[in-house]
């Protein structure tokens, strides 16, 4: 399907084309000229003298004049070709983690198929996690296809979720940023919440200070104190230097299956020294801040910061307020590790108070997170009602003027010009004859 970058412009030489057609119809011709040298040889017959036709004369004149105006028109107004004529895009998003890829595939082109949209499916990597991921991924894909396609005009999307996923803050935010309605379609069951009431027993180990703020945090009202454990114990936690955690850690005979290493001296393996230690504002876990006067002492090393962005096993679990990594998450098989790079001030109540909630929730919580659940985003409550246009996806700063694909320009052109020289030579010709 044709379009234009450009349309005004095409329409200016389908106007021009209209006017030249126009004065072909205007059009007179003159009779030869006939030098006599008297009037005895005059021919006979009738007399014959400039007139206005009645029909279309010079056929081949008016298509080289016409065609050649209609091809510098196209090339200058940028024609663009497209593989489709459907005028709305349906997009769908789910997690890359779904099984029977193929299968899901061809049965939503299936469902979705229809003569007017166009149907596209993307597995995007942490819908599972996040589902924000889900309309990032919407939003690169629909700008990456309209790009491509300049006939859509509206974006259709639908996102494909588990029933629960470890945290919703992405999505809130990114919800605001998408300009149309969102379909979300969850499947399976919907999950029990796990609140930090009925968290997982912990045991801390390595806490020879009395005044030690995470030991007093980690076991206020839980019923087991520091150094103490219950044989059900599934989570560990090691305080002290951080050599001392590591072989804590090793050699551990606990039936922990969550092992968090949060040196009180000291930095986890993953993190180095700060050549400068600097303060931050805030600590930000499981979609809440918990404010206070950290010192930021320790940051992730290069190596495991490049393992964290392309790794399943691993990731993070809380971040400072401008976005550093806090602490991380490995998964080696049925055991779950937790390095946290906080240093708390001995003595401070920073973790006993209620915003610490989420930041305790997720370095003592079950491995994966705690998971919430989905289905209340089946109901989509913002204001846009209406498709996404795809005005909203095409950079008109940065969108090309020029032919898609590129020769189409210069090979109107050409065109163009051959019609021009061929209407010359035929007008020389015909004033030679």
């Amino acid at each position: 399907m044709l379009s234009f970058a450009v349309p005004w412009v095409f329409g200016v030489a389908v106007a021009a084309a209209a006017v030249v057609f126009g004065l072909h119809l205007l059009s007179v011709r003159t009779p030869p000229v006939l030098v006599l040298p008297t009037a005895r040889f005059v021919p006979g017959g009738d007399a014959r003298a400039v007139a206005r036709q009645p029909r279309l004369n010079d056929l081949l004149l008016l298509m080289l004049r016409v065609l050649a105006l209609l091809c510098a028109g196209a090339a200058i107004a940028g024609v663009q070709w497209s593989t489709t004529r459907a005028s709305r895009l349906r997009l769908v998003v789910a997690d890359e983690g779904m099984v029977d890829t193929v299968a899901w595939r061809d049965s939503v082109q299936r469902a979705l198929a229809d003569d007017d949209a166009l149907v596209a499916t993307h597995l995007a990597r942490g819908v599972a996690r996040d589902p924000g991921a889900a309309l990032v991924a919407a939003t690169a894909q629909s700008a990456a296809l309209l790009a491509t396609h300049r006939s859509l005009s509206t974006v259709e999307l639908t996102v494909v979720l588990d029933s629960s996923a470890a945290t919703l803050a992405g999505y809130a935010a990114w919800r605001s940023q998408w300009p149309g309605a969102v379909r979300v379609v969850t499947r399976g069951g919907t999950p029990a919440t796990r609140t930090l009431a009925n968290a997982l027993p912990v045991r801390v180990t390595g806490a020879t200070d009395r005044d030690d703020a995470v030991a007093a945090a980690l076991t206020l009202g839980r019923g087991t104190g520091a150094g103490s454990g219950t044989a059900d114990t599934v989570v560990m936690v090691q305080r002290g230097s951080a050599a001392t955690d590591t072989a804590a850690a090793r050699e551990a005979t606990s039936p922990a299956t969550l092992q968090v290493a949060w040196p009180s001296d000291g930095m986890p393996e993953s993190w180095m020294r700060r050549s400068k230690a600097d303060t931050v504002g805030a600590l930000v876990a499981n979609g809440s801040a918990l404010v206070g006067p950290w010192v930021r002492t320790a940051i992730l090393r290069d190596s495991v910061r490049t393992l964290l962005d392309t790794s399943r096993t691993m990731r993070a679990v809380a971040w400072w307020s401008d976005g550093e990594v806090a602490a991380i998450e490995r998964r080696t098989g049925s055991t779950c590790t937790r390095e946290v790079a906080v240093v708390v001030p001995r003595g401070s109540d920073l973790l006993t108070s209620s915003s610490a909630r989420g930041l305790m929730s997720a370095l003592t919580g079950p491995c994966g997170g705690v998971r919430m659940s989905t289905v209340m985003l089946r109901d989509d409550r913002s204001a846009v009602s209406a498709l996404a246009p795809a005005s909203a996806f095409r950079d008109d700063a940065l969108s090309t003027e020029g032919s898609d694909p590129w020769w189409m320009t210069p090979a109107l052109l050409m065109v163009a010009l051959l019609c021009l020289t061929g209407e010359w030579w035929w007008r020389r010709h015909e004033a030679v004859s």
